[in-house]
């Protein structure tokens, strides 16, 4: 029951691996509730950024030390240390999201559409729920709510959020809302913020 989910944004040059999970976060329609990081690989990374915590001294005898997400930059640490190869983000270490992050060669045509904040400018998919168990807990909610004889079925939808006669697509996004939360996020204190904290 897999299904792609593609986003392709635009973003500035000069953006912190914070920023780019700002940035990931409303592409992908996810809620900013848990814990993430980035490395050049799943496992054995050279290269990790995250949030600085208590727990960093248990992990880094299995990979790098971990950076901090708002000190370190997109362009220098993953674009041109690694020769712009993909990279990960690992977000919810208990549901274990994994988005492979390619970087783009971009064309003339969506550079006339930039004007310094990340647009989107491709989105394939719906994004699976927050909370929801991860890619088996996932496969189980599409089968549910798509089942309408399931014995779930009505209870799957509520906890989604959707009203009875809703139908659930995981085939596609919500392109003018993705665009609206990257404006909104652009012009935050969130976007600014050089530390973790509350907005």
């Amino acid at each position: 029951m897999s299904h792609k989910i593609v986003r392709k944004v635009l973003v500035p040059d000069d953006i912190t691996m914070y920023q780019l999970h700002l940035i990931i976060q409303d592409a992908m329609g996810w809620e900013h509730a848990h814990l993430f990081e980035f490395s050049d690989a799943k496992w054995k990374s050279t290269i990790r950024a995250g949030i600085p915590d208590d727990f960093d001294d248990d992990f880094d005898v299995f990979s790098a030390p971990k950076q901090d997400v708002f000190k370190t930059s997109l362009k220098k640490v993953f674009l041109e240390k690694t020769n712009a190869k993909p990279f990960w983000y690992w977000y919810d270490f208990g549901d274990d999201w994994w988005h492979r992050i390619t970087f783009l060669k971009v064309s003339q045509k969506d550079l006339k559409t930039f004007e310094g904040a990340p647009i989107c400018i491709e989105a394939i998919g719906k994004c699976p729920p927050e909370d929801c168990g991860g890619v088996w807990g996932y496969e189980e909610f599409l089968e549910t709510i798509k089942d309408k004889s399931h014995p779930d079925h009505d209870e799957m939808k509520e906890w989604y959020g959707m009203d009875p006669e809703d139908e659930y697509d995981e085939t596609t996004a919500n392109f003018d809302k993705i665009s609206f939360m990257l404006k909104d996020m652009y012009k935050s204190k969130q976007w600014k913020a050089k530390k973790p904290g509350f907005f």
